[in-house]
């Protein structure tokens, strides 16, 4: 009997504490927050880019070939992204595609000046719908974006009605990109990425240049005969060149998930 009531008190505290302590073990697995699904990051790709079309054509009747080579683009990219993994990207694109050796001794129509060897230089910013999305440690990454292309190439050069001499102009225009990439978890911020896309624009430049004085030159009156010294203008004008971009790249980059 004094074995009884020794433990039969242990017995009791047994059967009403282990309940309580199994209930309060499977109350905090339920209260465990799944990881969060990250909801910024940040890209930066290198790749190898090819132009298509007028882009690449080297056809001076046209007035449209670009005289473009293979050459790089390298992109910055913003991703805000939801629950189901649909956002929003912000993107800065810097392309350079040289000229083709060519245009070295191409003069295009309306100046004398030839196109030479320095080629384009091409900055877009953009912004659309993007989606990431991960499979385990593989992540499948899709953009479209559209916004701004800023051009610099010798192909919007003029010839200034004023003095002849070569004037360069920026131009500007839409500009649109499509891009599908594959990439690898290797942390739980950082991942590495293959991508190929499409990356073009209509960039259009323009320049306007108004009645200017050019000097002064004898003008004979001819009922009278008489000459007298007069000043000239130059006739106002607007000179616009427009030329389209357009490139498949592919390349790779990192992404890192805050």
């Amino acid at each position: 009997m004094k074995l009884v009531s020794y433990f039969l008190p242990l017995f009791m505290v047994f059967v009403l504490v282990l309940p309580i302590h199994s209930h309060s073990q499977e109350k905090q697995k339920k209260e465990k927050k799944p990881r969060e699904k990250d909801l910024w990051s940040i890209e930066f790709n290198m790749n190898y880019s090819m132009p298509l079309g007028a882009y690449a054509a080297t056809d001076k009747e046209t007035e449209k070939s670009g005289y473009a080579k293979n050459g790089w683009v390298g992109a910055l990219t913003l991703n805000w992204l939801g629950k189901t993994g649909f956002g929003l990207g912000f993107q800065y694109d810097l392309q350079h595609n040289g000229y083709k050796d060519i245009a070295a001794t191409i003069i295009p129509w309306g100046t004398k000046y030839a196109l030479g060897t320095s080629g384009w230089f091409n900055n877009y910013l953009m912004a659309g719908p993007v989606f990431i999305k991960d499979f385990s440690k593989v992540e499948l990454n899709v953009k479209a974006l559209l916004g701004l292309i800023v051009a610099t190439s010798t192909n919007f050069n003029i010839e200034s009605p004023i003095d002849a001499s070569n004037v360069s102009i920026t131009a500007t225009g839409f500009g649109y990109a499509v891009n599908v990439g594959v990439g690898y978890r290797i942390s739980k911020h950082w991942g590495v990425n293959l991508q190929m896309g499409y990356l073009g624009g209509t960039p259009k430049a323009t320049k306007t240049y108004g009645s200017e004085f050019l000097g002064y030159r004898y003008v004979t009156n001819p009922i009278t005969g008489d000459s007298i010294y007069s000043p000239y203008y130059s006739a106002k004008t607007t000179k616009e060149i427009k030329r389209t971009v357009s490139t498949i790249n592919a390349g790779a980059g990192v992404i890192y998930h805050f």
